[in-house]
């Protein structure tokens, strides 16, 4: 990738890189950062097994032609709202992916009303032209997102949008934390999926 991105995409990296060793082993100071206002976490949706590549334009209110959760990926989607809640965060502003899969955990999270948005749908990491679109457009929401910073934005997306967006690629339903400094994104760290 170029442009905006790609430069963000390398000082994102280049942060994550430095700061990740520290942030390994500091997943609560990760969740205290979710308290303090500018935050934003980019969430992968919970499991959903399989390899079904859905193509662009199919119909996203028919769940049976797409990729699901399994009930280990329900599971952990009540699993990572426990989570929020057993470190005092009680509601966020949820904005799912309009697919079937971050609907259900978004919905199994159980931590308040829940926006769909389109712009987070899910892309193919082929399309790089369409993954530096996307990536400088949900790039310009968090930037307005931060502006008024409560509750705090949890977007529920894919794997294809997280990396396009920070360069880094999550495990179903971990999550990595951002904010911004200077204007440019800075990736503060990552939470894993509770057990």
């Amino acid at each position: 990738m170029n442009g905006v991105v790609g430069r963000v995409t390398a000082l994102v990296l280049l942060a994550f890189t430095l700061a990740w060793p520290q942030a390994a082993s500091a997943s609560e100071e990760i969740w205290a950062l979710l308290k303090k206002p500018g935050h934003i976490v980019l969430m992968r949706h919970a499991k959903a097994p399989g390899t079904l590549e859905e193509p662009p334009g199919i119909d996203l209110r028919n769940c049976a032609i797409q990729r699901n959760l399994d009930e280990e990926g329900r599971t952990q989607a009540r699993r990572i709202g426990a989570a929020f809640r057993s470190h005092g965060i009680r509601q966020v502003r949820l904005l799912s992916s309009q697919f079937c899969r971050t609907l259900e955990t978004a919905r199994l999270m159980g931590l308040g009303k829940i926006e769909e948005f389109k712009l987070i749908n899910y892309f193919n990491f082929n399309d790089e032209t369409r993954a530096q679109i996307e990536a400088e457009k949900t790039v310009a929401l968090m930037k307005a997102m931060t502006k008024r910073p409560r509750p705090l934005p949890v977007l529920v997306t894919h794997i294809s949008n997280i990396k396009a967006i920070t360069g880094v690629t999550l495990d179903s339903g971990e999550m990595v934390v951002v904010r911004f400094e200077a204007g440019m994104l800075v990736v503060a760290g990552r939470i894993l999926p509770p057990k």
